[in-house]
């Protein structure tokens, strides 16, 4: 019986033990950089200075120091179609939500229907900026 429990311990903790900075990118320059995809410009930084901060703290028992940050557009579409898209989806899916909610009978059909389709709408289109974080530990 002492076995499984203390498999199951070590498991977890190799498990949830080493996700802390999934994103950072080291160099051997010392200068490192954590990128990730966005849903909008200029989202990611709390993100990436969580990992930016866990990262320093675990490797070289200090703190980062930001060098850089960037955001910049990768997806397919155009950009302004990708935003206009992005807008409506969450539009969708709110509107649907409350409908589904607050409607009446066939309210609240059509606003399952509309929400789950701004949902997937959402999905589809992605993360389809890259947001990126340069950093240094000192």
């Amino acid at each position: 019986m002492r076995f499984p429990r203390l498999a199951i311990f070590a498991f977890a903790s190799i498990s949830f033990g080493c996700a802390h900075y999934p994103d950072v990118r080291p160099d051997d320059t010392g200068i490192n950089s954590v990128i990730f995809r966005t849903e909008r410009k200029g989202e990611g930084f709390r993100e990436a200075w969580s990992q930016a901060k866990s990262y320093c703290d675990d490797v070289y028992k200090n703190f980062p120091y930001k060098v850089k940050e960037t955001s910049n557009y990768v997806g397919n579409m155009d950009e302004s179609t990708y935003n206009a898209a992005k807008t409506g989806s969450k539009v969708a899916t709110g509107v649907g939500a409350a409908a589904a909610i607050f409607g009446g009978k066939n309210e609240s059909k059509a606003g399952v229907g509309v929400g789950l389709g701004g949902g997937i709408a959402d999905s589809a289109l992605g993360q389809d900026y890259e947001y990126t974080l340069t950093f240094k530990c000192k």
